[in-house]
């Protein structure tokens, strides 16, 4: 699979006439060989060339690691008292000058950058990305499997936040609790918040030590991961107590959120997702509330391409992967968001998350806090 999606990328790069693609620890070099690798200090560099040929440069400490897990590539090692520089220096000794090369400019450090001009003959730089998202937006069936089990365990937690919402109960223990689930089922829950309040009207608000009230609007937007696969779901609910604005909010929402999704076919434009769900907002007179895109690609990571927005003219195609996420969001008073993860087929969509989608007023309250906090109350 690996040497299959290296084979894709050393071609794209021929046709583009840059000579080399360089590739540092992130999502692209997970996709390329399998490895999860992070940044530090020491510079840390993958190198695919036109032909096809992958090469490493590695801390020494690293090489056994890298040998075992990317075995077809030609390694390059240094020490700490060497230093990088030599390494590089002996990569371009063997495939010669990398004047053109394309790195991810949202991934590369000037770091790695600044060592292959010095010592590979870098002379100019492309960005990489454009490139590589043309083959991870078509997900491969055991990627798009790893997304479904990541959907279900965030389907789970969802399940389990609304059970355990009550009055008095802070989102940051909440949070937690929510946390410790995922764990217990043998779960990854890679990121989660939960906001009351007002504060639902910021859509990228943080979790706090707020303590979540009667007549609170919550939201709730988590993501669980599988061998690198995010999920990414968000629900709303009233707590304790229905607010007719918001009520009016959740159903022109959920409406743009369900036209959006039936509107998914192959062939049809990024951006007509987007104009669907924009549209249904607008003409129900909360245009100005919507404030960003309808949805991004998800995959390796939590925002990746294709981007469902205005203006996008990519058209979808069976195995792209990406959510749903309509929103209203009313300074002062609070915000709704229903996202939803989508895999386009050869016939249309289906929704990877399934937990139930409408703007639910919650009565039912868990046990009581645990000490220190207040008391659940209706």
């Amino acid at each position: 699979m690996h040497k299959k999606r290296l084979a894709e990328l050393a071609a794209s790069l021929k046709s583009a006439d840059i000579k080399a693609a360089a590739i540092l620890p992130s999502a692209a070099l997970h996709y390329l060989t399998g490895m999860s690798l992070s940044c530090s200090e020491r510079p840390l560099l993958f190198v695919v060339l036109d032909g096809g040929e992958l090469l490493a440069v590695c801390p020494f400490f690293e090489a056994t690691r890298v040998a075992r897990e990317a075995p077809h590539a030609t390694i390059f090692t240094y020490s700490d008292e060497q230093g990088a520089g030599q390494s590089f220096a002996a990569l371009a000794a063997k495939v010669g000058p990398l004047k053109n090369i394309a790195m991810e400019y949202q991934a590369a450090r000037l770091l790695e950058y600044l060592l292959l001009k010095e010592h590979c003959g870098v002379e100019s730089l492309a960005d990489l990305r454009p490139l590589l998202a043309e083959q991870r937006m078509l997900k491969e069936p055991q990627e798009i499997n790893k997304m479904q089990q990541a959907a279900r365990l965030a389907d789970l937690a969802m399940g389990f936040v609304e059970e355990n919402l009550c009055p008095g109960l802070s989102e940051l223990s909440l949070l937690a609790k929510a946390e410790e689930f995922i764990k217990s089922k043998g779960g990854h829950l890679a990121f989660i918040s939960i906001i009351g309040g007002e504060r639902t009207a910021l859509p990228h608000a943080t979790t706090s030590a707020r303590i979540l009230m009667t007549g609170d609007v919550v939201v709730v937007d988590l993501g669980c991961q599988v061998e690198g696969y995010y999920s990414d779901i968000t629900r709303t609910f009233l707590l304790g107590q229905a607010s007719e604005k918001m009520l009016e909010v959740g159903k022109i929402v959920l409406a743009a959120n369900t036209l959006a999704r039936e509107a998914i076919f192959p062939g049809v434009s990024a951006s007509f997702i987007d104009q669907v769900a924009r549209e249904y907002i607008t003409k129900a007179g909360y245009g100005e509330f919507f404030t960003h895109r309808t949805g991004h690609g998800l995959g390796l990571e939590i925002h990746e391409e294709p981007y469902i927005v205005m203006g996008n003219q990519y058209l979808l195609a069976a195995g792209n992967t990406f959510t749903v996420e309509p929103g209203i969001y009313l300074d002062g008073i609070g915000g709704v968001r229903i996202e939803d993860d989508i895999c386009v087929t050869a016939t249309g969509a289906i929704s990877l998350t399934t937990y139930p989608r409408a703007l639910k007023v919650v009565t039912k309250f868990a046990q009581p806090p645990s000490k220190g906090e207040a008391p659940c109350r209706p």
